[in-house]
């Protein structure tokens, strides 16, 4: 059964966030002890060439499932993790304690700007659901729709306010960075505009609504566009459309990859 399935079930079942929350981290170990995590779109990584840095950044931790995706495919990487919710912290403590020295994280989120926002947290039948929460009321109510018709539950949103930095003011030089932050991707990618001219990381961005504006923007640093391909093992230079994810490659990592020939 896939970890998805397996959520789907706890949020039908358990209404105690702690047991919620031991249930979650018990399958995200099990998945790193099984080297299979339940991300395929991380497998596109493995042909990343480390740099003397060695980072890969997770923007949007949630409870730790990219973390140990990257480091199963990211083997000697070494992980930063963004994650502004403070109910979600001890899922990426525990995943500290698994993966060791390699890994930490910072308790913020990112946007183009400091300072404090409003997070947003879907709730089912009175347990929150915080690997689903957003920065955007809007994102946070269609999460919370949508898990009332998953669970047959009543879903509502509970508001809170959490940091928020800025990557550029944090020095880092990362190989690659994944953003998933549920229809905010813009705002953290305008707040890392250094970090996108001089270190050229490789991005990997959820699909959503603002992805042709984050496109457009990442146009003018160089970066062309792909899918990853799971089945054939290489990026494909094509629109997101119904992409779980999508992925800006710099021409100076270019080769580093699989990609369609012809298309690049």
């Amino acid at each position: 059964m896939q970890s998805a399935a397996i959520n789907t079930c706890l949020r039908k079942t358990i209404k105690n966030p702690r047991i919620y929350g031991y249930l979650r981290r018990a399958l995200l170990a099990a998945q790193f002890v099984a080297r299979s995590p339940d991300e395929p779109d991380f497998r596109a990584f493995k042909g990343l060439k480390k740099s003397a840095g060695g980072l890969v950044v997770d923007i949007g931790a949630n409870g730790g499932q990219s973390a140990v995706a990257f480091a199963v495919h990211c083997p000697g990487f070494r992980i930063l993790s963004f994650e502004p919710n403070p109910q979600l912290w001890p899922d990426l403590d525990f995943i500290k304690g698994m993966l060791g020295a390699r890994f930490d994280f910072h308790k913020i989120g990112l946007a183009d700007r400091e300072g404090m926002l409003p997070l947003y947290v879907p709730c089912i039948g009175g347990l929150p659901v915080t690997t689903r929460a957003s920065l955007s009321a809007a994102a946070a109510a269609e999460q919370a729709e949508a898990l009332a018709r998953e669970t047959g539950q009543k879903g509502s949103v509970a508001e809170q306010s959490v940091e928020i930095g800025v990557f550029d003011a944090l020095g880092l030089r990362p190989d690659a960075v994944k953003i998933d932050v549920e229809g905010r991707e813009l705002g953290v990618l305008k707040g890392m505009r250094e970090t996108l001219r001089e270190s050229a990381p490789v991005l990997m961005v959820e699909n959503n609504p603002t992805a042709d504006a984050c496109q457009a923007f990442l146009s003018d640093f160089g970066y062309r566009f792909f899918l990853w391909d799971g089945n054939e093992r290489r990026f494909h230079e094509a629109p997101p459309g119904s992409a779980r994810n999508w992925f800006a490659l710099p021409s100076s990592r270019m080769e580093d990859f699989p990609v369609e020939k012809g298309r690049a």
